[in-house]
C-alpha cells in the first residue's frame, strides 16, 4: 500500500506541474472535463461533486474559483430555483484544447517505462484493488 500512496503523490505532484503552467489544479482540471463531457447541457453542482476523482467537500469554492477565472458560469435552474447549475464556458473549453498536449505528453513521460500490457495490468489490478464486496 505504501507504493501505491507514495506513487499516488509523486504522479499528482507531476501533473500538479503540468497544469500550474495553465493556471489551473488537477481538481480545477477534472471539474473542467467533467463540464466539458456534458457541454453543452449544464450539470447540478452536486453531479459535478458526484463524478469528482478526488471527493473534496468544498466543491462551492472549486466552483467559484472557476467562475472567477470564466472558465465555468454558474446560474439557478429555470425549473427549480433551489438547484444551482454550471456549464463549461468558451474559455474553459479553449483553456482544455490547450492544456491537452501538455496533459499528454506529461502522462506518456509518467508512464513511459511501462509496455502495453504491463499498463493494462497496473490498470485491472489498481480497479482490484478499489473493488470492496
Amino acid at each position: 500500500m505504501l507504493h501505491v500512496m507514495v506513487t499516488s503523490s509523486w504522479l499528482l505532484g507531476e501533473l500538479t506541474a503540468a497544469m500550474s503552467e495553465h493556471g489551473v489544479t488537477p481538481a480545477q482540471y477534472n471539474v473542467l472535463r467533467i463540464l466539458r463531457g456534458s457541454h453543452p447541457t449544464a450539470l447540478k453542482c452536486s453531479d459535478v461533486r458526484d463524478r469528482l476523482i478526488d471527493r473534496t467537500p468544498d466543491v462551492t469554492r472549486l466552483l467559484a474559483r472557476l467562475e472567477r477565472q470564466d472558465l465555468s458560469a454558474r446560474e439557478r435552474a429555470k425549473h427549480d430555483r433551489r438547484i444551482v447549475e454550471v456549464r463549461i464556458t468558451k474559455k474553459g473549453l479553449d483553456l482544455l484544447d490547450k492544456m491537452e498536449p501538455d496533459v499528454e505528453a506529461a502522462t506518456r513521460r509518467l508512464t513511459e517505462n511501462l509496455t502495453n500490457e504491463e499498463h493494462a495490468q497496473l490498470s485491472k489490478l489498481l480497479e482490484k484493488l478499489q473493488t470492496t464486496d
